[in-house]
């Protein structure tokens, strides 16, 4: 009976932005969705929702459009702060915690305790994101804004001396520093803490499923603990 109502039931249609990095999206050379975070964590939803779930890799420019003209149902790694157009749009209750931090290299001279300590520094981030910390910095041009399409291209930039520090998420920076140990050792995950916030799902106006049917469904995976053991298999490990 499961199978046949999940087989009955439409899919979740789930956007991804391709602009994120490991392990929240791992694509593959053809630009697929391979694996990844917001892959299992999708799966999981939908599964929860008793339906299969159907996957579109989007540039970040193409999110909020996708979202609005119901291309897609759910986008999860997301947040209203990030999104311009987070009022036309339903959201979900909080799904999982994004802190992000600033990195440097080693040898930067400064401690960056706050905004005021990236005055006149080039900070790289990614195209399309919204940094709501950081906008009084932006709108005093007491630092530079430097888009990069995702972190591996501006984590490169930064060891090239082009910028001079880069906002990451915790989890994304320790994908990367896994996959890169020796440039991973010149790096320095200054003490500030720019943001902590809660991804929830942005869900479309015209979605297949509504805002109380993917809360029940998360709440379901948080009850089962399914949340918790995802997000565990991507934390960092020094071993």
């Amino acid at each position: 009976l499961a199978a046949a109502t999940a087989h009955a039931a439409p899919p979740l249609h789930i956007g991804v932005a391709e602009s994120d990095a490991a392990p929240i999206v791992v694509l593959n050379a053809q630009r697929e969705l391979e694996s990844g975070l917001s892959k299992d964590l999708g799966l999981a939803l939908a599964q929860a929702l008793g339906s299969s779930a159907r996957f579109s890799v989007l540039s970040r420019n193409r999110i909020e459009p996708a979202l609005e003209n119901n291309k897609v149902d759910v986008v999860c790694n997301a947040n209203p702060a990030w999104f311009g157009n987070a009022a036309k749009l339903g959201w979900t209750r909080d799904f999982y915690p994004q802190i992000e931090r600033v990195v440097t290299l080693a040898s930067h001279p400064r401690t960056i305790h706050g905004s005021q300590d990236l005055a006149a520094q080039r900070v790289g981030v990614i195209r399309g994101y919204h940094y709501p910390a950081l906008i009084p910095l932006w709108e005093s041009s007491g630092g530079i804004r430097v888009d990069h399409p995702h972190l591996d291209s501006g984590l490169k930039a930064l060891q090239l001396g082009m910028i001079d520090a880069v906002i990451s998420s915790e989890l994304e920076l320790a994908a990367w520093v896994k996959r890169n140990p020796q440039p991973g050792q010149q790096l320095r995950m200054q003490p500030w803490v720019v943001s902590v916030l809660q991804t929830r799902c942005a869900v479309a106006p015209y979605s297949r499923y509504s805002v109380a049917q993917l809360n029940q469904a998360i709440s379901l995976l948080e009850k089962q603990g399914k949340t918790k053991r995802i997000l565990q298999s991507y934390s960092w490990k020094t071993s």
